[in-house]
């Protein structure tokens, strides 16, 4: 679903370092509580708002909303002079104007139509985005925005800033006018529909999330950085692993920037989005996994699952004696998978094939669709017959020795497989690290293929984690007896056991001669031996490291490293995994 942002730019936000909108937050309404009457200020001061009819929780942008059906569906905040400004100000929303609305519709206002004052944005009848401001005494001022994307979340911004308004839709600018504001001196704060009733209650129709108001006027840099989240002073943020990061390491330490007045952090941790969402310290139910710690950041205290998504948040505690708890948001990951597909396989074979059918046909996912099934097309696969007085086999090569752990095989898939029995049926695997030493690793029975265009790989063979550069697959039978042997495609899985994302990255310049190398551990690593040199054919050990950094010393300027690390367990069956081999160039 695309988003689109309705910021009505107040104040001018300083920036948090990650990009999002932050500090001089003067009103700021998550709408993630998911349950209740209540649409909490998370700004700090107080400006709670109160649900009045039936809005229902929802899922918003970041975390939840509210979902309006019109009236008299809205959330009331008491009149603030706060949230008002004569001079500059913001307010934010993200809005998903619903296609079902008609009439004026207001995600968010703050007026009193008697006399013009205040300011709202609103869906106008023709299903337009407007920002209508008040000028006092019966005048107003309307800047026009671009048609509406009903059903899809929109992103705004309506500026005011001493005597000059300007409109932002998606970041972008789309009017501006000169004009003075008469700010509304008596009326709530609505979400979800008008200041006044009358004319004016303006119901809206739609999701409604991340309102905010700030006491500045936003730059169109501020605006867009807004279009990311907002976080004010006292809130956690700049999460690590950063919000919805994928393929993170089982034992990963969470980490964050603490509140700017936070004393201690609650941390809530777990694997549905809905429980840490609604979770406080009185009904955690096992979610509080620490609670008043001084220290931003939490180690698990069980090695995280394999291909897991977890949703944790920090709640930002003050000091005695008000203990005040800023409630944070919901930010997830998800962990690394157990093994990964080896890219970059080149097939060949001592089989004899027709044109466009041969052995790269089972490696280039042709055929292959996103979710995994094969097509039913003969092109897409590989057949081939035997030479005369030889067993026909198909061979796979790596870029390098990985530690397999899985063959996965999309049997032959044409249409009349089932009589035909192309498909391969026993096979004999064999394996080697460099071409020439071959060992075997067992015979194996591959599946039938369904002969179905929704066909999905039905064999796993575990490679019980070899060594190998190589793999070779010698047909012993097949599924029929026409003398022709296929497949469709296969796709070879490894267990990480060598380091990578090297930090200075791969062929990098300008590089600080004081760094420090940092990777990411092999998959068992208990030791790293750390190999550096100006000349890539003479490595030597500089040292080695139980924790995946180095400190090498002060390097010299203007030379190019080469350096290398070797994951280290005596206990396996493989007990030392050399590295590729990097490089880096200094200032």
């Amino acid at each position: 679903m695309r988003r689109q942002l309705f910021c009505l730019v107040l104040t001018v936000v300083v920036l948090a370092l990650a990009g999002r909108a932050s500090a001089d937050l003067v009103g700021y309404w998550k709408l993630d509580e998911g349950s209740g009457t209540t649409a909490s200020d998370s700004s700090g001061n107080g400006n709670d708002g109160q649900l009045v009819g039936s809005p229902a929780w929802t899922t918003g942008v970041f975390g939840g909303a509210l979902h309006f059906a019109g009236s008299p569906d809205k959330v009331d905040v008491p009149h603030s002079s706060l949230l008002n400004p004569e001079e500059a100000f913001t307010a934010c929303v993200w809005a998903n104007a619903d296609p079902t609305g008609s009439g004026h519709r207001s995600p968010i206002t703050s007026r009193d139509d008697y006399p013009q004052r205040g300011y709202i944005i609103y869906v106008e009848p023709g299903n337009t985005w407007q920002f209508w401001m008040g000028t006092g005494a019966g005048g107003w001022i309307t800047t026009n925005g671009p048609a509406v994307a009903l059903g899809e979340w929109t992103h705004a911004a309506a500026v005011y800033d001493n005597g000059q308004k300007r409109f932002y839709i998606n970041g972008e600018l789309v009017g501006e006018t000169a004009a003075t504001i008469s700010p509304n001196t008596a009326q709530v704060l609505r979400i979800g529909a008008g200041a006044t009733e009358g004319t004016g209650n303006y119901f809206f129709v739609g999701s409604v999330d991340e309102v905010a108001v700030f006491n500045h006027a936003l730059s169109q840099a501020e605006v867009r950085a807004a279009m990311d989240g907002i976080a004010s002073a006292e809130l956690a943020s700049d999460p690590y692993p950063a919000h919805e990061a994928t393929d993170v390491p089982r034992d990963v330490v969470l980490s964050w920037t603490a509140g700017e007045f936070a004393a201690t952090h609650d941390v809530y941790f777990g694997t549905s989005f809905d429980d840490v969402n609604q979770a406080v310290r009185a009904t955690a139910a096992g979610l509080l996994v620490s609670q008043s710690q001084t220290a931003a950041t939490y180690a698990p205290t069980d090695r995280l699952d394999f291909e897991t998504t977890y949703y944790w948040r920090i709640d930002e505690v003050n000091a005695a004696p008000d203990n005040t708890i800023f409630r944070g948001e919901v930010w997830s990951f998800t962990t690394e998978s157990l093994a990964y597909p080896i890219p970059a396989v080149v097939a060949t074979s001592n089989g004899i094939s027709e044109e466009d059918i041969g052995p790269e046909n089972t490696v280039n996912g042709s055929g292959l669709n996103d979710a995994g099934e094969h097509s039913i097309v003969s092109d897409d696969m590989w057949l081939a017959i035997a030479p005369e007085g030889q067993a026909l086999y198909i061979q796979y090569e790596f870029d390098r020795v990985y530690k397999l752990h899985e063959l996965l095989v999309w049997n032959y898939n044409v249409q009349f497989e089932i009589i035909l029995g192309f498909g391969l049926k026993g096979v004999t695997v064999e394996y080697s690290e460099n071409g020439a030493d071959w060992a075997v690793l067992g015979d194996v029975e591959f599946a039938k293929a369904t002969a179905t265009p929704t066909y999905t790989a039905n064999t796993a063979v575990d490679l019980g984690g070899v060594p190998a550069r190589y793999v070779r697959l010698t047909v012993n039978s097949g599924w029929g007896m026409m003398g022709q042997y296929g497949l469709s495609e296969v796709r070879f899985m490894y267990i990480p056991a060598q380091a990578r994302e090297p930090q200075p990255a791969d062929g990098v310049t300008e590089v600080e001669p004081d760094t420090v190398l940092n990777w990411r551990a092999g998959r068992e690593a208990v030791e790293h031996q750390v190999y550096l040199g100006t000349d890539p054919n003479t490595l030597t050990l500089g040292g080695t490291s139980d924790a995946p950094s180095f400190d090498p010393g002060s390097l010299d300027l203007g030379t190019t490293y080469y350096w290398r690390i070797d994951e280290v367990n005596e206990t396996q069956a493989v007990t030392t995994w050399a590295g590729p081999l990097w490089s880096f160039a200094t200032q």
